[in-house]
């Protein structure tokens, strides 16, 4: 099962090494990671999204990174976070039928900006839950997709 952890750490070298080598050690995928500034100076907000199997593996992580130097505190905001989102770049080329290409945009008019567009190529912003964004990608495949950047997820609560 998918866990979202939300860590703050003191901001010094060698503290998301630590931190990511005790998921490798115990053979977790993490699936992505977000890291940005705090408004307290020094201070780091370091977001994880991971496989974890089970609940009493879930307890052995949480207690293993408190337990990690320079970890201010760590939260499992898997079931408490009301916003998780993620920023999707997009850039599409050589598409055939511009109608069919809008009428696809115009269904995540609410998530979906266009940046830049030309008569061959189109610049996309997106920003949303990452099921979302799972299915604007999805949406697009029969699209020529040239390149496609995608953020970590991050939440609040």
């Amino acid at each position: 099962m998918r866990r979202t952890f939300k860590v703050l750490v003191f901001d010094k070298a060698g503290t998301l090494n630590r931190l990511t080598s005790l998921f490798v050690r115990r053979q977790f995928n993490i699936v992505n990671i977000t890291a940005g500034q705090t408004l307290q100076g020094g201070v780091t907000e370091i977001t994880f999204v991971a496989e974890v199997p089970n609940n009493q593996v879930l307890r052995t992580i949480m207690q293993q990174l408190k337990k990690q130097v320079n970890t201010l505190s760590v939260k499992d905001i898997t079931e408490t976070n009301t916003f998780n989102r993620e920023l999707l770049l997009i850039k599409l080329t050589h598409f055939e039928s511009e109608t069919e290409l809008n009428r696809i945009l115009n269904n995540y008019s609410d998530t979906l900006n266009i940046l830049k567009q030309n008569e061959d190529t189109v610049y996309l912003q997106a920003v949303g839950p990452p099921y979302t964004l799972d299915e604007l990608t999805e949406s697009l495949k029969s699209f020529h997709i040239e390149s496609m950047s995608r953020s970590g997820t991050t939440g609040i609560e």
